[in-house]
């Protein structure tokens, strides 16, 4: 078969690629803001009954890759917002930059429609819906998360986050409760399209209620007393917040409000709340604000931009104006938007031609946590709350934390929601309460189970006053991060590998284009 005519077969959508991406539309019902998790799991049967009906691994392939054009096309559509309303690419530039993005993301469910294909038994039906598919699913969104910078958007078992299943959280993370979902929904196919009753309903009542015991299990331990709070919401448009006319009115408001609550035991500004380097809006504007707060010892935590003496790098930081050595730089950094890859070749290129390039740099590792309100706390900025392992580096010494976040380049889109639907999946598996401080988008308070203690109105300007428990002890996960459910996964293909070599003598390429 040609290439072209190969190429064709692989994409070209039929009937059930169509209901294969339908699927993947409705599955992101099951995330924030909707958040009706039913719909994720009945989404995720329905391609497991798709694959399970595939011919062909290039057909599994094919609805999986639709799949993901449903789910990333709606979900991760809050992309268009920043392109097009932020930058001088124009309509078509912004709809094929968008397009492209969402594509990468559609072959990671292709590919793991073509493993589980490749690894499916078709007399042993019920084992390839329970194991086999839910493995080839958290591979590849493990995968996805992991390379390319990370690209964690809308795993599914962060859908799950409220149900028995995220008890599982706390002991395998946010690609466990993917793994029992993955594994629910093949037991639904296996219940619906094989009428294997009673043990499909015995699984489900082993899996669900042990997650529930899990959901209920104290991991961590309150320590000390809580801490009072005050997160700031300064409620400005992307398209003021960098315009030189607007600094001043922004310091005023946030200045305002800081001395408004300076009974708080720690205030917090959001991410970039001061658009320009810190040495120069400290030498200025901020001057007395900072030799005032340093007076009466106030943790006031700002997000800033913050460089070297010599301007060589500059980083997104958060700084203590109570004490300006306690600065936290972001470790992690969102391609293209804070960085390029290859930026010791676009750089030369760029200056040569005469195009501006400046990119952000990531914090040298590791960074302690800070001292904010008498306990240490860990420090994220926006991106960094969806990497469980990395924020797990801050423990055990941190006892809460604290993440900001600039929401503006996406506000009224899907991806304040999904942030903040993020950082509760991260205090259900750390077992730590987490402040988290946006200029736009959801501040609130979250508890160690995972759900929203108090917020503050979405897009509007206001100050959110609550109390921070700090907590001591590790939950299992903060313990072994990802390692466990990397190990079950690959322990399954590992374990169907080493029996068909033992039949066969021989193991074909999983990817393999004839098959």
């Amino acid at each position: 078969m040609k290439r072209s005519a190969r190429l064709k077969q692989l994409l070209w959508p039929d009937r059930y690629a169509f209901l294969a991406a339908l699927l993947g539309g409705l599955a992101v019902l099951g995330f924030a803001p909707f958040e009706f998790s039913p719909v994720a799991l009945l989404a995720l049967a329905g391609l497991f009954w798709l694959w399970g009906r595939s011919t062909s691994r290039s057909q599994a392939f094919k609805y999986g890759l639709w799949f993901g054009l449903g789910q990333f096309g709606v979900g991760a559509s809050w992309l268009f917002s920043s392109i097009y309303f932020y930058s001088d690419i124009g309509l078509i530039g912004s709809v094929l930059m968008v397009a492209g993005f969402v594509f990468v993301l559609a072959l990671f469910p292709a590919f793991a429609g073509a493993l589980g294909r490749y690894f499916y038994n078709p007399n042993r039906i019920g084992s390839s819906l329970i194991w086999v598919f839910p493995a080839a699913w958290v591979l590849f969104e493990w995968v996805r998360a992991s390379i390319l910078g990370g690209l964690p958007f809308m795993l599914m078992g962060t859908s799950h986050l409220g149900t028995w299943l995220d008890g599982y959280a706390s002991v395998f993370g946010v690609f466990g409760v993917s793994f029992v979902v993955a594994i629910s929904a093949g037991l639904m196919v296996w219940f619906v399209q094989h009428k294997q009753t009673l043990p499909a309903a015995l699984l489900i009542a082993f899996i669900w209620p042990i997650g529930g015991v899990l959901q209920k299990t104290q991991w961590v331990t309150p320590v000390d007393e809580p801490i009072d709070v005050a997160l700031l919401q300064g409620n400005f448009s992307q398209d003021q917040k960098w315009q030189s006319e607007q600094f001043v009115p922004m310091m005023r408001r946030y200045v305002g409000m800081t001395r408004a609550n300076l009974d708080a035991d720690l205030i917090v500004w959001p991410e970039t709340a001061i658009p320009g380097y810190f040495d120069r809006a400290a030498d200025t504007v901020l001057r007395q604000f900072i030799a005032d707060a340093q007076l009466q010892s106030r943790d006031i935590l700002v997000g800033t931009i913050s460089r070297e003496p010599d301007g060589s790098r500059y980083y997104n930081a958060m700084i203590n104006l109570r004490d300006l050595e306690q600065e936290y730089r972001k470790r992690h950094l969102v391609m293209f938007g804070e960085y390029y890859p290859l930026s010791g070749l676009i750089e030369p290129l760029a200056q040569k031609l005469g195009f501006p390039f400046s990119q952000f740099s990531a914090a040298d590792q590791p960074q302690k946590p800070l001292i904010l309100g008498g306990q240490p706390a860990g420090v994220s900025i926006c991106f960094e709350m969806m990497f469980g392992a990395e924020l797990a580096q801050d423990l055990p010494h941190a006892k809460y934390f604290i993440t900001t976040s600039n929401d503006a380049w996406f506000a009224h889109t899907f991806e304040p929601a999904q942030l903040l639907q993020e950082a509760q999946m991260r205090a259900r598996e750390l077992g730590r309460e987490i402040a988290r401080a946006t200029n736009t988008g959801h501040t609130a308070i979250i508890g160690v189970d995972g759900q929203i203690k108090t917020r503050i109105p979405a897009y509007e300007a206001g100050v959110l006053r609550g109390q921070v428990q700090p907590y001591e002890g590790l939950t299992p996960y903060a313990r072994w991060t990802n390692w466990p459910i990397l190990i079950i996964v690959f322990g399954i293909f590992g374990f169907i590998l080493g029996k068909r070599y033992a039949y066969t003598g021989k193991i074909t390429n999983p990817f393999n284009r004839k098959h």
